[in-house]
């Protein structure tokens, strides 16, 4: 079954990294990084509904402005994830511009920003109709690296080390589950509300043993039966696994950052994995605090994804774009091994 996330790059590789995944049914839009948004439309802008920052160095961060001006005067919740200090990024920025005209607008956007720290989530909330003001500050677990968890699609985030905290995510669409219509012909059950209540409870885990209400409708007649939840999941249901997307930039290459990348994607369909370096420059990397294209490479071929995508190249090498992909792929088929990890600080 064809998915319902389409994941893609916002600029070219040696341009400001961004991940844009548009839900498609849902006509709903996630970014990862606010870097240059100039390759996307208003309307495109218009229908995002969450945002995930790795940090707020200004090529991750930039497009923020841009996309507040886009959403303001909308009746519309944006929530955005970053790391230990997003809070006061934000409010930073909204600080800087002046909300007297905010009375005249009859829809007003709400801006939810979620710090994610190793000692659990804190949230702080920004009205347009209260001129921006930083309010309702609440504190949330951070329990199994999850941050966000809704029908859709879940959320998973590390802290990485880079000069400063650094996020890396992955997200995860949720099971696509579908009623066989050929077999609920045969059953001569009746199409109806029950077809989703047996969706969510499928959804939910809930027990076999669960009783599920279904009409049947036959010749002059019509009746209902309590049918469990483990029959009609026999009988009825599909159930189709959702794509898994990886998004990591801005890390060193050491056993810390290693072991959370790797686990973080594991398995993932799409692994999008920074590459500022060639192989031949891992010591400029680990001065830098930036992968390598092999390093990328060998974190993809541990976590055992089925697709690697690089980006994030350093400009000084837009001669050698090929050479990335090349390094990248050797690596991920094993070909190379990169060498000993950077030392421990």
């Amino acid at each position: 079954m064809k998915s319902e996330i389409q994941p893609s790059l916002l600029n070219d590789p040696f341009g400001d990294p961004g991940l844009l995944v548009q839900i498609l049914l849902q006509k709903q839009v996630l970014l990862f990084d606010l870097g240059d948004l100039s390759a996307l439309s208003n309307g495109t802008l218009l229908k995002v509904s969450h945002v995930f920052v790795s940090h707020t160095h200004i090529d991750h961060f930039i497009g923020f402005d841009r996309l507040l001006r886009t959403l303001f005067g909308r009746e519309k919740t944006l929530t955005i994830f970053g790391p230990e200090n997003i809070i006061q990024n934000v409010k930073g920025k909204l600080a800087g511009f002046t909300w007297n005209l905010v009375e005249l607008y009859s829809e007003s956007l709400t801006i939810e920003v979620v710090e994610v720290r190793e000692s659990g989530l804190l949230k702080g909330t920004f009205r347009a109709i209260d001129r921006f003001k930083l309010c309702d500050e609440k504190e949330g677990p951070f329990v199994d690296g999850l941050i966000e968890d809704n029908p859709v699609f879940s959320v998973r985030a590390v802290i990485l080390e880079h000069r400063v905290p650094c996020l890396g995510f992955a997200l995860q669409e949720k099971p696509h589950i579908n009623i066989n219509k050929n077999k609920l012909q045969s059953m001569k059950a009746e199409p109806g509300p029950w077809l989703n209540e047996l969706k969510q409870s499928v959804s939910r885990n809930e027990r076999d043993s669960s009783l599920i209400t279904v009409p049947f409708r036959e010749p002059g007649s019509s009746r209902t039966e309590d049918i469990p939840l483990g029959q009609l999941k026999n009988d009825l249901v599909e159930v189709f696994p959702g794509q898994k997307i990886g998004y990591v930039v801005d890390a060193v290459f050491n056993d810390r950052n290693r072991k959370k990348i790797v686990e973080l994607v594991e398995s993932a369909d799409v692994f999008f994995c920074e590459s500022p370096f060639l192989a031949n420059e891992e010591e400029r990397g680990q001065a830098r605090c930036h992968l390598t294209s092999r390093q990328a490479g060998t974190l993809a071929r541990e976590a055992g994804v089925k697709q690697l995508q690089v980006f994030h190249f350093s400009s000084r090498h837009k001669d050698c774009r090929e050479q990335f992909y090349i390094e990248a792929e050797e690596a991920f088929k094993g070909q190379f091994e990169s060498s000993a990890l950077s030392r421990e600080k």
